[in-house]
């Protein structure tokens, strides 16, 4: 049976950190419910496991369609109501082109707005812990679901390496 009070513990560098993560991981901790918060990037640590978006490819699939979009909508509207230009082309890439360009870039910033609040963990419910030492140069090492069995094990190793939270 979990518990609803998790085990955190503040590290002041990122050696602390690693060390942290592999005793939760040998505590039995699955590597999906370990949170590592930090005020500092640490994708240079073997310990950070950050899930890939593919939002510059999303957001190039938004500008390709908005441009397309763009272009369809310029040169159909063209065509559908012709008007004589003196033999002129009905349909003129250099005028299109703008309206394609500005759509095209709507469609990106669209598109990357979207995954942006997709993929972001502005509304999930299940709300990560915070400490105000991670603001101040520290990083936040824990985990949420203890079970009972462990917790007086994982209170002890995590004291071992530095100041542990309840």
């Amino acid at each position: 049976m979990n518990s609803e009070n998790g085990i955190y513990v503040l590290c002041s560098e990122p050696d602390s950190t690693e060390k942290a993560v592999n005793a939760l991981l040998s505590a039995g901790v699955p590597r999906s419910e370990i949170v590592v918060i930090s005020s500092e990037p640490l994708e240079q640590y073997r310990f950070v496991d950050t899930p890939k978006v593919r939002m510059p490819w999303l957001a190039a699939c938004g500008a390709i369609l908005g441009g397309t979009a763009g272009f369809l909508l310029a040169s159909l509207t063209q065509k559908s109501y012709p008007i004589p230009t003196g033999g002129m082309p009905v349909v003129t890439l250099w005028t299109d082109g703008i309206i394609t360009y500005e759509l095209a870039m709507l469609g990106a910033i669209v598109t990357t707005s979207v995954v942006f609040l997709v993929a972001a963990p502005l509304l999930s419910r299940n709300r990560l812990p915070y400490d105000p030492q991670v603001s101040k140069g520290k990083v936040m090492v824990g985990t949420n679901s203890v079970p009972d069995a462990l917790r007086n094990r994982m209170t002890e190793i995590l004291k071992a390496i530095g100041e542990v939270r309840l």
